[in-house]
């Protein structure tokens, strides 16, 4: 594949752009190290959702990676006095097996731990190389999510030019062993593939694979069982994420591939529409799943698809299972964590009079803007 470096003139920050009230990400500085669209992740995975989103980028085939985004990042950190979380990355990989790109998000997660905010680095890639930068292993407020969508049969279908369940599972290890943070995202999970493949044993099979999970050192487990579309990616002559997925299995079970084409449906609840597994299904699944998870010591979160009281562990302070709270700038220009925050501030700060940052008005939903964090 072919890189290209390339400047971004704007700033980096944005939030997730939910605004609803069932909205149940954290508050976040969302920073992408490539621009989105299918020419700039090699993973290429069946089921992408950035593929088909409206906001995708074609890159005329070659991987772009932006090469200043230190310098951004510095520049509004230096604007700011209350600082997010900050979320690496999160439409296309930034860990993928490109030397440009690990370059340049070694580069970004240095600065970010040298200034102090909380830090959320998703992945499907190996993040292992991250232990090289100074202070990264052992940092508190520091979060590493592996995406790992299934066992080794799953994963050669979905996402097979991403790196292999072993070498996923050895990342994870690893950060554990190093005192970093992890979380499983078992995510999507597609009941159907799972169905096509391992037949009526197919949930004891995820029971399996979330004992790999505790074992591997990961302490939390994040889950989603898909939101897909119908609608074809803008400018690219490819399917649409529904009829992949129905292509894909009907490859292998006609009548699980007749079971998607039947349970998937449009659905307008959570953060954004989009064709889901019927609500009752998912119910019970992801009952069933954190039940599994939590006998094994691990607490579980949905993603997006159901709320936290019908499906989430109880006590956990987001859906990322671990603490990343906003900072607040000291003097000499180091963010520092505060105490008690959440950064799901639209939930734990909705009518406290006095919240841990002192600005009730971001006990919102509503995406983050810069110029309220000053």
């Amino acid at each position: 594949m072919r890189v290209r470096l390339v400047h971004r003139r704007s700033s980096t920050f944005h939030d997730f752009p939910y605004d609803k009230p069932q909205r149940k990400c954290i508050h976040c500085w969302i920073v992408n190290v490539t621009p989105p669209g299918f020419d700039h992740c090699m993973h290429r995975c069946v089921y992408c959702y950035a593929r088909d989103a409206i906001f995708s980028r074609d890159g005329g085939g070659v991987m772009e990676v932006y090469k200043n985004l230190p310098e951004l990042v510095a520049r509004d950190l230096d604007r700011i006095s209350l600082c997010p979380p900050i979320s690496i990355s999160n439409t296309t990989d930034p860990c993928q097996a490109v030397p440009e790109l690990r370059r340049e998000v070694a580069r970004l997660v240095r600065l970010v731990v040298e200034r102090g905010p909380s830090l959320l680095v998703v992945t499907k890639g190996d993040a292992r190389f991250l232990l090289d930068v100074p202070g990264f292993g052992g940092r508190p407020h520091t979060v590493v999510a592996t995406t790992i969508e299934g066992p080794p049969e799953v994963l050669r279908l979905l996402s097979p030019r991403a790196p292999a369940f072993e070498e996923r599972l050895a990342s994870m290890r690893a950060l554990a062993e190093a005192g970093v943070a992890t979380v499983a995202r078992l995510d999507p999970v597609f009941p159907h593939v799972y169905q096509a493949v391992y037949g009526r044993g197919w949930f004891e099979r995820l029971g399996r694979l979330v004992e790999q999970f505790a074992g591997s050192g990961c302490g939390h487990v994040i889950c989603s069982t898909g939101r897909l579309s119908r609608r074809p990616p803008r400018g690219l002559h490819t399917a649409p994420s529904l009829v992949r997925m129905e292509n894909l299995v009907a490859g292998i079970d006609g009548e699980a591939a007749a079971g998607l084409r039947r349970d998937y449906v449009f659905d307008r609840s959570g953060t954004s529409a989009g064709y889901l597994w019927r609500r009752p299904h998912r119910l019970a699944f992801h009952r069933r799943l954190r039940a599994l998870c939590e006998a094994s010591g691990l607490t579980y979160a949905t993603c997006q698809e159901t709320s936290a009281a019908e499906t989430d562990s109880p006590g956990i302070p987001n859906c990322e299972g671990h603490p990343l709270p906003f900072s607040i700038k000291a003097l000499d220009g180091q963010f520092h964590p505060l105490e008690g925050c959440t950064a799901l501030c639209h939930v734990a700060c909705r009518g406290v009079a006095r919240p841990p940052c002192g600005r009730r008005a971001l006990a919102s939903p509503a995406p983050l803007r810069l110029r309220q964090l000053r």
